[in-house]
């Protein structure tokens, strides 16, 4: 299963912070010039903070930390994440078992042969929670709920609104700021390929994993937890609902028109209750089934077979 954000607790009390790949800054109010002496470094996206107390947390994308810079809109398979494993032991001396999960983003990138645009400005909402649009001017929709987010968006406008923002930056003198830049940007050139669209579940609170059985990072290459994994993100996406921009008016009768215009009415699906919204789900569904080129089974496939390619054993 792609994994892509962690949030880790290391759980190894002896850790020795890898001074010698980073710095590491001890932050000081600038009012009291106090310190809680707690020391926070970066190395190639992943952040590492130790607390006075001893305690230690790492986050970041691995994805990302895999390229070796600031882009995961390519394929990152289990070799990958097996590499990435071997890498953060080996330059940061982070044990895998000891790594424990408190937050994971999981999800994948595929590449549709329409514009994703036409799905995310479709898009109505997840189980019953309607779709927001979090970033203005961008093509990013989440649906939150109390354990986790699910979120869809166009990765390849992303990323190129990305390469306008580099190209629009005045000459950067520091260095190796300017060659992280120009390596970021040659990345992006590379890999990035259209109409990339992302789905993906970020977990606010493991309960759900934990009882799946994921609870320390190596858990994640297990046969049993990728197939899991893989199920549940299938599942969830077909808990997605979006107005069928290929739906054709023009075999339906007058009342399917007129119903249809509700249903593609996120406000109408706010004010149903949760026995209404069941039935009206329902003939929605079917009502895009008969008429529609059924986008929403196109990705599902597209998802399924992403997803079974990068989790395949080798």
């Amino acid at each position: 299963m792609p994994i892509d954000f962690v949030k880790i607790q290391y759980m190894d009390k002896d850790y020795e912070l890898p001074t010698d790949k980073t710095d590491f800054i001890i932050s000081v109010n600038n009012e009291t010039g106090e310190t809680d002496n707690k020391k926070e470094g970066e190395y190639f996206g992943m952040k590492i903070i130790k607390y006075a107390s001893g305690r230690v947390m790492v986050k970041g994308s691995i994805h990302k930390f895999f390229n070796r810079t600031d882009f995961n809109g390519n394929d990152f398979d289990m070799i990958n994440f097996s590499s990435a494993l071997q890498d953060l032991e080996t330059e940061l001396g982070l044990k895998p078992e000891y790594c424990r999960l408190e937050n994971i983003e999981i999800g994948t990138n595929i590449q549709l042969p329409f514009d994703p645009n036409v799905i995310l400005q479709n898009l109505l909402f997840h189980r019953s929670v309607e779709f927001n649009k979090t970033i203005s001017g961008s093509f990013y929709y989440q649906s939150a709920k109390t354990e986790y987010i699910i979120k869809i968006y166009n990765k390849t406008a992303q990323y190129k609104k990305r390469l306008k923002r580099i190209a629009q930056k005045p000459n950067i003198k520091n260095e190796q700021d300017q060659e992280e830049i120009s390596f970021l940007k040659e990345t992006i050139e590379k890999q990035l390929k259209t109409n990339t669209l992302r789905f993906e579940i970020k977990f606010l609170k493991m309960n759900i994993l934990n009882d799946l059985g994921l609870m320390h990072l190596p858990d994640i290459a297990k046969p049993e937890i990728i197939e899991s994994l893989n199920s549940l993100l299938l599942k969830e996406f077909q808990e997605v609902y979006f107005y069928d921009y290929t739906m054709d008016e023009t075999k339906m009768r007058g009342t399917e028109i007129t119903k249809l215009k509700d249903y593609r009415n996120p406000n109408y699906w706010i004010n149903l209750n949760k026995k209404d919204k069941y039935y009206h789900k329902s003939r929605f569904e079917k009502m895009t089934l008969k008429y529609s080129q059924n986008l929403k089974g196109k990705v599902s496939e597209l998802i399924k077979q992403k997803i079974e390619r990068l989790t395949a054993k080798v």
